[in-house]
């Protein structure tokens, strides 16, 4: 397992933040799988000491490009980022990242990586997914487990209910539009072939013929609906099942929060939710 190790050497909240998110997406915010793991040090000696295998040591403000990660994909030793100076993309340790204001030059690189994270920071709000990228890998679970609770995106949730027989079922999303539509679909007596949405949405809005088959019974379905957003650290009724789909790992999060922050969220949410099984990305 790989890990991002960065050196924290100045007090500049905003760009740790940013460097520890694009620790794990790229310059146009695609995931990427380079590291499984991230830890914020405060000098090189506290770095040393942790670093192991094919860790990487970079400091704040450092982005890794493509070339970095290709050039060291198949290294088996420590890497210090400081000795690829050509194949980083450095951003000042003085300036924030900032929503309100750009103090990059129209252009630069460092403004391009900037600018595309904020608009996804900002689109998130409103952003519905019409779809699951993730695997639909669905099964059918212990009659102990009672209750369910699914987010509003694409069909999983709808998939884990019809193949299951809940006492109670619950849809949740932070994002009140998200949560609309999928309401608004749930009330047609047959599942929609086209849809018209406004932007921002993400992914195509595909019905595929399991989603047909178990429509009725999803459409017949008692649904609670709710507005919860996971980094509150909700607690939910004993022996339920909980589909958290990529909360937990999802770039604006990571960015507007840190990642050590999530990471502690993340822990918390299951030691309270301890009695139930949480289903993360799969």
């Amino acid at each position: 397992m790989r890990k991002a190790i960065i050196v924290n050497d100045t007090n500049n909240e905003s760009l740790l933040r940013f460097t520890q998110t694009k620790c794990f997406w790229n310059a146009k915010n695609q995931g990427i799988d380079f590291f499984q793991d991230c830890v914020t040090v405060n000098n090189y000696d506290q770095a040393n000491n942790i670093a192991k295998n094919n860790d990487v040591i970079l400091e704040i403000g450092d982005f890794l490009t493509t070339d970095f990660r290709s050039y060291h994909k198949n290294t088996n030793k420590v890497v210090y980022a400081k000795d690829h100076q050509d194949l980083l993309i450095k951003f000042d340790k003085k300036i924030p990242i900032d929503f309100k204001k750009r103090y990059y030059k129209p252009g630069s690189k460092q403004l391009y990586i900037i600018e595309n994270l904020l608009k996804v920071c900002l689109k998130s709000k409103r952003l519905v997914y019409l779809n699951n990228n993730e695997s639909r890998n669905i099964k059918k679970f212990d009659s102990k487990y009672k209750n369910f609770y699914g987010l509003a995106s694409g069909w999983k949730t709808m998939l884990y209910v019809t193949a299951n027989d809940f006492e109670s079922v619950t849809v949740y999303d932070y994002c009140e539009r998200q949560l609309e539509f999928a309401q608004w679909l749930h009330k047609q007596s047959t599942v929609p072939e086209i849809v018209s949405i406004d932007p921002p949405f993400s992914g195509d809005y595909l019905v595929t013929e399991k989603v047909k088959k178990n429509w009725l019974k999803w459409h017949n379905t008692k649904v609670d609906w709710e507005i919860i957003d996971l980094m509150t650290i909700p607690t939910f009724k004993s022996n339920s099942i909980i589909w958290t789909s990529n909360v937990f790992h999802y770039e604006p999060t990571i960015f507007q929060l840190g990642y050590s922050a999530v990471k502690s969220i993340e822990k918390r949410f299951a030691e309270i939710n301890h009695n139930s099984i949480i289903i993360g990305s799969n």
